[in-house]
């Protein structure tokens, strides 16, 4: 019967009439976003490994109540430990199936922090212990770093790392409840260690946070150890993140050898000499690689909302076009497709070329950041204060974008957007608290700010800027009549269109804007009075970073054997972009 229903019927044809209209190679933009043949065979490898396991089902996952899902998850994160020995995985398809997956669990901190700091924080032993221990999910781990009293000042740390130089040993200690870690991930239930920041003090003197191994709970019996008070911190807003034990942990005086502080840069002798890193930040490294990765699962985020409702919005048809009030007429012709109102196309179309663009330009962050931590291994810093304000830049300006995007894109979709089976409403859920965690986007704005402040007072000291993500501020000294690059005759459609004025557009725009912060503080006005002007430079910076990625792509692309046909339509991307 349903085979009949001549409403499905035209839904297929739909669908159908709508991709015969694609004027390029659908499967070589998948190449092209994915990273070419052999990544879509692993992609489509583990895909398959997801459709054979019934646990992975989601089906039944509205229906839980968040102590049912928690549990789920940890079956789920168990088979998923299995797999890896049936189907001998090694750890890039294991990163693949994981984010595939797409169900939270309380071992997803465990991958994606806990792991990455031992590796890029700890010296070769550490490495060699803790690391391995963990791949071998001999312990679970989890990244506590933000307490009851303090998130994104991570200067204000009170947790307290004493060392004891009788016993060798550093004391964890919280010295009250507002010194509880708090909100971390994998902390409630699951974890047996966590790499926990606190404030190194040494003879009575402080040296600042620090990263240390904690043990937490037994692996045995999964029982807290003496000392540490530790729990699941409860449900959070709208639903999201019901499958992640967020928790909380007070130290009483916990006991670790010196061995558990993570000394690749910085170090603590047994004579309790202090060694600093050469680069006094060095130990936020890893908040630097959680924002790389924001950025990037904020693209894929929006992609994933805004192909739903694209889809939806085409076989959805309501209303008639022109309005009849003849029922003869009713009867024999088909309503209007809701992807053909101008009111839907100008909320969907932003959204789509937001999320390519938010897409392309983390492939371009994690250059970077890759770049940086080679340097790193000869001890080479000099890159940290530039990736560091790109990630932060990138990151307030993608979860904004991309958990905002979310949101239209589920009003696109009428009543039943607001369904949970639209697949829509638990993205928004589970990707809106991105844009407090990991730094809050309005506190990283101002650490942006910051960092464009003194490439400004660098160029004018010395001529020069030292980052090329800045390298903007010099149009400040090259036209006196700065309207000149505005000033369009009657070739402006096709001018604006030029990649050149584009990013000479934008250019100006940040330059402009970082020039005006610096007078407002030459003026007399308190940096704290500044939020909202650093949060304007930020999102100028981070749009003239995209828009940048976006054109050296299409560069690339165009002159490429393998993808030179989606020059033009990336281009058309770049374009409506900026015309945002």
């Amino acid at each position: 019967m349903a085979v009949n229903n001549k409403y499905l019927l035209q839904m297929s044809t739909d669908i159908q009439e709508a991709r015969m209209k694609a004027t390029f190679s659908v499967g070589s933009m998948l190449y092209l976003l994915r990273g070419g043949p052999e990544a879509i065979k692993k992609l489509n490898y583990v895909r398959n490994i997801i459709e054979q396991e019934s646990l992975f089902d989601k089906s039944k996952i509205p229906f839980q109540n968040r102590q049912e899902q928690l549990y789920q998850s940890l079956l789920v994160s168990k088979r998923l430990i299995d797999l890896v020995d049936e189907k001998k995985l090694d750890d890039e398809e294991f990163s693949t199936l994981f984010k595939q997956l797409e169900i939270m669990t309380p071992l997803a901190l465990h991958y994606s922090a806990f792991m990455p700091v031992i590796k890029s924080q700890g010296t070769t032993e550490q490495v060699e212990k803790w690391y391995n221990a963990s791949k071998r999910h001999a312990i679970i781990g989890c990244y506590a770093q933000t307490e009851l009293s303090h998130g994104s000042n991570v200067l204000g740390l009170n947790t307290l790392a004493i060392f004891d130089q009788t016993t060798d040993e550093f004391v964890i200690h919280s010295p009250d409840l507002t010194a509880a870690k708090w909100w971390v991930g994998g902390l409630g239930v699951a974890s047996t260690h966590a790499v926990v920041q606190a404030q190194l003090v040494i003879m009575g003197k402080t040296y600042g946070p620090h990263l240390f191994i904690v043990p937490i709970r037994s692996p045995i019996d999964l029982k807290p150890y003496k000392g540490v008070q530790v729990g699941d911190i409860g449900p959070k807003a709208y639903g999201g993140f019901a499958a992640v034990d967020n928790g909380f942990a007070l130290f009483d005086h916990v006991r670790i050898p010196r061995e558990n502080m993570l000394m690749k840069f910085a170090k603590v002798t047994k004579e309790g000499q202090y060694i600093p890193p050469v680069h006094n930040k060095l130990s936020y490294g890893s908040m630097v690689k959680l924002r790389v990765d924001i950025v990037a699962d904020a693209g894929w985020k929006l992609a994933k909302a805004i192909t739903i409702a694209i889809r939806y919005c085409t076989v959805r048809r309501q209303f008639y076009d022109p309005p009849s009030q003849d029922s003869s007429k009713l009867s024999s012709s088909l309503e209007s497709q809701v992807i053909s109102y101008s009111s839907v196309q100008h909320r969907l179309m932003p959204l789509l070329v937001t999320a390519y663009a938010q897409i392309i330009t983390s492939e371009e962050l994690y250059k970077q950041f890759n770049t940086f931590m080679q340097q790193l291994e000869s001890n080479d810093a000099h890159l940290l204060p530039e990736i560091h304000a790109t990630s932060c830049a990138l990151k307030s300006w993608s979860t904004r974008r991309s958990t905002e995007g979310i949101e239209e894109c589920r009003k696109t979709m009428g009543g039943h957007g607001y369904s949970i089976f639209s697949g829509v409403a638990n993205l928004f859920a589970d990707f809106v608290p991105s844009n407090t965690y990991e730094g809050d986007n309005f506190v990283l704005a101002q650490q942006v700010g910051r960092f464009l402040l003194k490439q400004l007072e660098h160029m004018v000291q010395n001529g020069k800027v030292t980052s090329d993500t800045a390298d903007y501020l010099y149009t400040l000294t090259v036209e006196k009549d700065m309207t000149k690059p505005f000033v369009f005759y009657q070739d402006a459609g096709q001018q604006i269109l030029d990649p050149n004025v584009q990013l000479n557009i934008f250019a100006i725009r940040s330059a402009r804007l970082v020039a005006n912060l610096g007078q407002q503080l030459q003026n007399g006005r308190a940096w704290s009075d500044l939020n909202m002007e650093c949060w304007t430079v930020n999102l100028a910076h981070a749009e003239y970073l995209v828009l940048k990625s976006l054109i050296n792509k299409v560069k690339a692309i165009e002159t490429s054997t393998e993808y030179a046909s989606l020059g033009s339509i990336l281009k058309s991307v770049s374009d409506l972009v900026i015309l945002l």
